[in-house]
């Protein structure tokens, strides 16, 4: 993994007197939003957690709690999302996402399918100490069908996650995809869910090359042909990922603020959860591939003090 953070550790950094700042700035009739965005956007993690449990210790208040009381719309989601752990944050993005009528498969996808083997199982943990139930559970009650499957068997942790490519095995692998597919009335979903759910990423290119070189397709355009819903969505997430993880990230951040509306939600994951770890990385190829930078994009779709949150993380 490409590791160019935005967000590193402060100087002189001192939990006490940055606990004693945020409850100041929240005195009072009204909030200063100022003081807390300048914290915990220039924080660390770790810091961050720090602060937090300072502000129990010496206000005997949860600091998430008293942000959501004081704070409200997309700033009041950005600063309760730095009040947590790295992997709490996504657990507790995930049960958000599970609540409901109907599971908001996108963010589910984004989370699961770009994590690898390792973050998974830390993920999971996180998930049953924090959200009363397995990741395991709460995915088989709120997705169906094959998506439910493929999810299930990636959250084993069980994906080849070497860099050992199999050419001949590749080869045999494009031509069971196109039986399944292209070349057969009524698409064979369990081929591709087998190959997808547990195939390593340079295998899966591999495969994308081979398949190239028997039908008049490339592997993406013979998913979204042959396939549909959030399956297809599934692969195709895991092709590209495949490819260029940081070039996913850019492309999702940029489509977060394309058309009507900005998608808030999704511009917050990822700049929050990617902030310490390759944010960097993704600006850089977000200005290759789009000539113009993503604190651009930030200043002209977003405002005021969730605008400032945002390019705070973004520049470091």
């Amino acid at each position: 993994m490409v590791y160019f953070p935005t967000v590193t550790p402060h100087e002189g950094f001192n939990p006490e007197e940055d606990a004693a700042a945020i409850k100041k700035a929240m005195k009072g009739m009204g909030c200063d939003e100022g003081p807390i965005v300048a914290i915990l956007s220039k924080r660390c993690i770790k810091q961050r957690v720090q602060i937090a449990e300072c502000y129990k210790r010496e206000y005997g208040k949860d600091l998430a709690e008293d942000l959501k009381k004081e704070l409200g719309g997309d700033l009041e989601t950005i600063m309760m999302a730095l009040t947590y752990s790295y992997f709490e944050y996504l657990a507790r993005e995930l049960q958000s996402a599970f609540k409901g009528m109907s599971t908001k498969e996108k963010v589910v996808l984004d989370i699961i399918l770009t994590r690898n083997n390792a973050e998974m199982h830390l993920l999971q943990d996180t998930y049953s100490k924090k959200c009363h139930s397995t990741l395991d559970e709460a995915v088989r009650k709120g997705m169906k069908g094959d998506i439910e499957k493929l999810l299930v068997s990636i959250l084993s942790g069980s994906r080849d996650e070497t860099d050992r490519v199999d050419q001949q095995k590749a080869k045999q692998q494009a031509q069971d995809l196109y039986k399944a597919g292209e070349k057969k009335l009524g698409t064979n979903e369990e081929a591709f869910r087998n190959i997808f759910a547990s195939e390593s990423l340079p295998q899966l290119l591999a495969i994308e090359k081979e398949y190239e070189a028997i039908s008049k397709k490339t592997l993406q355009e013979a998913i979204k042909s042959e396939l549909s819903g959030s399956f297809q969505k599934a692969l195709l997430i895991l092709l590209a990922v495949a490819k260029d993880k940081v070039e996913y990230y850019a492309d999702c951040l940029y489509d977060s603020m394309q058309g009507a509306g900005t998608d808030d939600k999704t511009l917050i994951r990822i700049v929050v959860s990617r902030s310490e770890l390759d944010l960097g990385a993704i600006k850089a190829k977000y200005l290759e591939k789009y000539g113009k930078t993503l604190d651009h994009s930030i200043e002209r779709e977003t405002s005021g003090a969730y605008k400032n949150a945002l390019l705070a993380l973004v520049r470091g």
